[in-house]
């Protein structure tokens, strides 16, 4: 792929997952555990991760988690601090998950969406001194896994497709 084609895609990954994020903000889920998220954003950060590298995921997730607040006017309120720190656990739990072999997409995904959801419990226990969230810690970890396992197919379907597999 040429440089100008691989800039372009990525610029691409960057504004789709900044349109994913506003999406999901807008869908509610109908589930009673407060701050459950599909994570549909995840995905391109996910082909960042596979078809870029280590440095892509981390840029496409702090572009995200930027822009979407500086267009939503939450810029270093709470939920910018919330995404800001699951995108960074996230990301680095995903980025040393891919260098062992044993872990395939599924597994790096899994992965990164407890690690998600485990920074945004321990900042919301942080900001607001509310330890009863760390009791939902289970609950939102079991609820990250399917959907870890679902944001995985995606991006495993969209990697296939750009490496020319079909």
């Amino acid at each position: 792929m040429k440089p100008v084609q691989k800039m372009t895609l990525f610029a691409l990954l960057c504004a789709l997952a900044i349109i994913f994020h506003f999406i999901e903000s807008m869908v509610v889920i109908p589930i009673p555990v407060p701050g459950f998220r599909l994570g549909l954003a995840n995905i391109l950060s996910l082909v960042a991760l596979y078809y870029f590298g280590v440095q892509a995921l981390f840029t496409v997730g702090l572009v995200r988690v930027i822009f979407a607040s500086l267009l939503s006017g939450m810029l270093f309120a709470t939920s910018f601090w919330l995404s800001l720190a699951g995108v960074l656990l996230s990301s680095f739990v995903m980025s040393i998950a891919k260098r062992f072999s044993c872990f395939s997409i599924y597994g790096v995904s899994v992965l990164g969406s407890c690690a998600h959801i485990a920074a945004q419990v321990m900042v919301i226990t942080w900001i607001y001194q509310q330890f009863f969230m760390q009791a939902l810690l289970p609950i939102l970890v079991a609820l990250s896994i399917p959907t870890g396992l679902i944001i995985a197919m995606f991006a495993q379907q969209i990697c296939r497709r750009l490496k020319g597999e079909g």
